[in-house]
């Protein structure tokens, strides 16, 4: 052990010499002008969103805001019956209380309790809200906070409910406008369904996360 030591505390002298003779220095971050694909002034982001979110895969239902929970609900409805057969379970992982109460009410007696990882393994539907979205990717961004995190990635399926307020121009205003997303446990950035093309270069979908993703758009 006495060489090993001997050996990295050359080595660790070796590098500090070198960093002192050539002083590593940091460029100066980038202007968020230069990479900022969507602008802040930009009018009709909910339009922007789901354009982008279909692009990548996803399936985009509009509700209309002065429909409130009653068009929620009719939306949610239509999806579960068209994804959950059989006797498939529903999880949902909603922050929003009001939106929560409309998934439940509509995932009926399908509703499977949020609390246990491996029930998730049963559930054929994920139900959630979203910290926000981008309307530069067609993103949803969603946290850990106060959310279990397999519901969004267990399922096969993947219902997001989106409030138009919700939607951030560009990628670049997560970082500014909503730290407390990024500042959870963990964060996913969604765009489109899950899909890999690891073997011999074949795309398959729905291999690593949900095959689909459906998106009740509000407002």
């Amino acid at each position: 052990m006495t060489a090993r030591n001997t050996a990295v505390a050359a080595l660790l002298a070796r590098v500090r010499d070198a960093v002192r003779a050539q002083p590593v220095t940091v460029r100066d971050v980038p202007s968020h002008a230069v990479v900022r694909r969507v602008s802040r002034d930009t009018t009709n982001l909910a339009d922007l969103f789901a354009t982008k979110a279909t692009a990548v895969g996803m399936r985009v239902t509009r509700v209309d805001a002065a429909e409130n929970d009653a068009g929620v609900d009719a939306a949610l409805a239509t999806l579960i019956a068209k994804h959950a057969k059989g006797d498939a379970k529903v999880v949902v992982a909603v922050r929003d209380a009001n939106l929560a109460a409309c998934a439940a009410t509509a995932a009926g007696d399908r509703l499977a309790p949020n609390d246990n990882d491996d029930l998730l393994f049963d559930c054929e539907v994920g139900i959630t809200d979203v910290d926000c979205a981008i309307a530069e990717s067609g993103s949803l961004v969603i946290s850990t906070n106060g959310r279990i995190r397999n519901a969004w990635i267990t399922p096969p399926i993947h219902i997001a409910i989106v409030r138009a307020d919700q939607i951030l121009p560009d990628l670049v205003d997560l970082f500014e406008l909503r730290p407390d997303a990024i500042d959870a446990a963990s964060t996913t950035v969604i765009t489109g369904p899950s899909k890999t093309a690891d073997i011999e270069g074949v795309l398959v979908t729905g291999v690593h996360g949900p095959a689909a993703v459906e998106i009740v758009l509000v407002g």
